[in-house]
């Protein structure tokens, strides 16, 4: 019955991962639409904190450091003693709970105990007090992969010690989404031994350097009409921005952003929003009815920006300001340099524009992405 069972996990797992393949890229905000769903009370199965000992340098044989990473853990479906184990990875955010999400439908289904762990240095589990250059050198994927490994050993032998059994081992299945899903993909291969399975959905699993093909996406999922509208109003900015530099991003509530990088980067995250999280209407039927009738475009993408990027979908202008990157301090805010942080010096995923046909401005370039990383 066990095997039964868990060969029909496995089965409805890979159904899941057909069904996930979509693109969801990234944005540099990531935690705007977790924070956008996390003020509803449903949104948890639950967010009660727990804390796990981890290893500060997994690399290291002489440094014993230690640091406090919180994680989460939901037992209301699993079936003792042999139900399987979800482990959700958490992100490039801070971590406030286990989602109640088609994860919590598994677990139901499959009798599964849900843990999450949340990943170094965001959230509540940074080992530092402050964010400084320096002490972000223990900050990488391969260290996070560790972290979790061990977390995973220390949990099962945490699970055999309350039932008094000793090498028990349940089975278990990672799962993530866009870079903690390529984390889920990457645990699977580095650690067969520790997992029977994993999801990765939307797994970002290959680094790319000049990631001109985001671009490309966007225009291709605008449509041609839309699309031919967006590169409108990217020239019009462009050349605004030599003639009107301080008006026009006032027009768009993004004043701060001195930097004219920092304000297209803005501008072009907020039409890639539209594509990435299925609301393509809100940005392109205003546009082109506004075409067809002949109004201001840039007046109309401006309202479009700061009624649903920044309005409803929640995102904040300082997360684009370079200024903002500067700050070392710890706190919810730190998900931006720290994400950033490991998009220099691992990632990459540099969404510039292609050398033509481009939709977000030919500024976005590599040339301004080193500078925001050498500052």
């Amino acid at each position: 019955m066990g095997m039964m069972r868990l060969s029909k996990c496995l089965v409805s797992l890979l159904f899941l991962v057909a069904l996930s393949g979509f693109s969801h890229g990234f944005v540099m905000s990531p935690r705007t639409l977790l924070n956008r769903f996390s003020q509803n009370s449903n949104y948890y199965l639950t967010t009660e904190e727990h804390w796990f000992d981890q290893t500060l340098d997994h690399y290291s044989p002489y440094d014993h450091r230690q640091f406090k990473q919180r994680y989460y853990e939901f037992l209301d479906y699993f079936q003792v003693p042999d139900g399987p184990i979800f482990l959700k990875i958490c992100g490039e955010s801070s971590c406030n709970g286990i989602s109640n999400d088609y994860l919590g439908v598994l677990a139901k289904k499959f009798g599964a105990a849900v843990v999450s762990l949340e990943h170094r240095y965001y959230g509540k589990s940074s080992p530092f007090k402050s964010h400084t250059t320096e002490n972000l050198k223990y900050l990488s994927s391969k260290q996070a992969l560790f972290d979790l490994a061990v977390f995973r050993q220390w949990y099962q032998e945490s699970l055999n010690l309350k039932r008094n059994k000793t090498g028990a081992e349940n089975s278990w299945f990672v799962f993530g989404i866009s870079y903690s899903g390529a984390l889920s993909a990457w645990f699977r291969l580095k650690f067969p031994h520790l997992t029977c399975g994993s999801l990765a959905s939307s797994g970002v699993v290959l680094a790319v350097y000049n990631y001109t093909d985001f671009d490309k996406q966007v225009g291709e999922s605008a449509g041609p009409e839309c699309k031919a509208v967006l590169q409108e109003i990217t020239e019009l900015v462009d050349r605004s921005l030599e003639s009107n530099r301080k008006e026009l991003k006032k027009q768009f509530g993004a004043a701060e952003l001195e930097i004219d990088g920092d304000f297209l980067y803005f501008l072009a995250d907020a039409a890639v929003i539209a594509f990435q999280y299925g609301n393509p209407d809100a940005l392109c039927t205003p546009l082109v009815e506004a075409k067809k009738a002949g109004e201001d475009l840039v007046a109309v993408y401006a309202k479009y920006v700061k009624d649903f990027y920044v309005g409803t979908f929640g995102v904040s202008v300082e997360t684009y300001n370079q200024n903002h990157l500067k700050n070392t301090a710890v706190n919810e805010g730190s998900s931006d340099r720290l994400w950033w942080f490991q998009v220099c010096t691992e990632v990459a995923y540099f969404q510039v524009a292609p050398s033509n046909d481009s939709v977000r401005s030919s500024k976005i370039n590599t040339k301004y992405i080193a500078k925001v990383y050498s500052e």
